[in-house]
C-alpha cells in the first residue's frame, strides 16, 4: 500500500475508535474499524475548513464530539461530519457484535427517570455545542 494511503487509512482507524468510543462508551472491533477505514476510503467525504476544524475538535475527546454533534443535529443536521459518524453508527448497528447495544429490553417505571436525566443532558451538551461550533465558525469567516 502507498503510505499516502497507509496514513489515511490509520486516520480512518483512529476516527472509527473515537466515534465508537463516543457511540458505544467503549472500544470497538478491528472489523468494524476496518469497515469504517474502507467505507471513508470509498465515500470520500471533503470537508471545509470550518468542518476540518469542527472535526478536529470532536476527534479529540468523547465530550467534544457528543457536544458538537448534539449543536450540529439541532443546527446543520446536513453537516459532512455528522455523515461520517452516521456512517459508523450503520456499521455498528448492522454488525452482529454490537445488537446488544441496538435491541430493546424490558424496562423498570424507574427507566423513565432515566430518559429524563439522558435528556436533559443532551439539552446542556447542545448549548455547549451550540457555543463550540459558532466559535469554530466565527474563526472561519
Amino acid at each position: 500500500m502507498h503510505p499516502r494511503l497507509m496514513e489515511k487509512n490509520n486516520n480512518h482507524i483512529f476516527e472509527a475508535e473515537q466515534i465508537g468510543l463516543y457511540l458505544l462508551s467503549g472500544s470497538i472491533q478491528e472489523t468494524e474499524k476496518k469497515i469504517y477505514a474502507d467505507a471513508m476510503q470509498k465515500l470520500n467525504i471533503s470537508f471545509s475548513e470550518y468542518e476540518q476544524l469542527l472535526w478536529n475538535k470532536m476527534l479529540k475527546n468523547k465530550w467534544n464530539m457528543a457536544c458538537i454533534d448534539a449543536a450540529l443535529a439541532v443546527q446543520e443536521p446536513s453537516n459532512p461530519v455528522r455523515r461520517k459518524l452516521f456512517t459508523m453508527l450503520a456499521i455498528l448497528e448492522a454488525s452482529p457484535n454490537y445488537t446488544s447495544y441496538f435491541l430493546s429490553r424490558k424496562f423498570s417505571i424507574f427507566y423513565l427517570f432515566k430518559i429524563g436525566i439522558i435528556g436533559f443532558r443532551a439539552i446542556l451538551r447542545a448549548l455547549v455545542g451550540i457555543f463550540i461550533v459558532n466559535t469554530i465558525k466565527r474563526k472561519c469567516n
